[in-house]
């Protein structure tokens, strides 16, 4: 069954209607045959289908309209939301199935409601509904205003949404464990594809700290023209925020005393008149890569 276009027939046929009773017909109608034509577990899709469709021409709105009834009262501060009036029948409840299935097929729904109703202690994503997920009254109401935007059933909506999170986890984790050694400092400090890494700002911090100690000891001979490995020095040669650097150096503390103190070098050391740091310490010429 091709629903997309049968659709587009029923939202082309509201399109004739503005009497509300037709209307109702037309909803009853389409109900009809989603039930006799679309099997239980395929329904919500077929009439997600059929809303999408609909809404393309009747799209839900903040403002009142012709034909459209209050379906969201306003609250905290953000406007209600109108809907066609469709879509006041247009659903997939107990009592309309009750109304449109033929008499033959009644004790089957019947039946099924009856079993639906014996497991709701333990809902499936088929059955479940937006209450039973036991929100927050806010989040309960941005998960109402996406799935009005996506025009998906609750159940598809959770799978992609499970979906989505699951590999933004997966990706991020996959992130942290990636060696960026071999990625040149150049790239690493100016190439936006590096600028969200979760590894970045370490691997530099540690490029920095090399880069600062052979300078101070190749580069330069006098003590009063080497700089202190300190928090702000990192920060200035990275790019990277110091709450940031902070946490990283902590893994360093011993090597970086070390070095200081064998040059005799503090915070006082870093106060050169006219000098900056990235013009004398040059990270991209000494440090080119991570390779030690």
């Amino acid at each position: 069954m091709n629903w997309t276009q049968t659709a587009r027939n029923f939202a082309e046929q509201l399109q004739q209607l503005s009497d509300e009773s037709l209307i109702e017909k037309l909803a009853t109608k389409i109900l009809t045959q989603i039930y006799e034509l679309t099997e239980a577990k395929k329904r919500k899709r077929a009439l997600a289908t059929v809303s999408k469709e609909i809404r393309k021409i009747y799209p839900n709105d903040e403002v009142s309209r012709p034909l459209y009834f209050e379906h969201t009262e306003s609250k905290d501060g953000k406007p209600p939301i109108y809907k066609h009036i469709i879509f006041k029948k247009l659903t997939l409840t107990t009592s309309d199935w009750d109304a449109v299935a033929p008499d033959s097929n009644r004790e089957v729904w019947l039946s099924q409601q009856q079993k639906n109703t014996e497991v709701t202690s333990q809902p499936s994503l088929d059955n479940m509904t937006i209450h039973q997920l036991n929100l927050e009254e806010e989040t309960q109401q941005t998960l109402e205003q996406a799935l009005e935007h996506s025009l998906m059933p609750l159940d598809e909506f959770i799978k992609q949404a499970i979906s989505v999170y699951a590999k933004t986890i997966t990706g991020k984790a996959r992130k942290h464990s990636e060696d960026l050694s071999n990625v040149p400092t150049a790239e690493l400090l100016s190439d936006a594809q590096w600028t969200t890494h979760p590894g970045r700002a370490s691997e530099l911090t540690k490029r920095a700290i090399r880069a600062i100690k052979f300078y101070n000891a190749n580069k330069v001979g006098d003590n009063a023209d080497r700089w202190c490995i300190t928090q702000s020095a990192i920060a200035s040669l990275t790019g990277s925020r110091q709450s940031t650097i902070k946490k990283i150096l902590e893994r360093y503390l011993d090597d970086i005393s070390s070095h200081n103190q064998t040059y005799g070098l503090n915070g006082y050391s870093n106060r050169k008149p006219g000098k900056d740091i990235t013009e004398e310490v040059d990270l991209v010429e000494l440090i080119p890569n991570g390779v030690d």
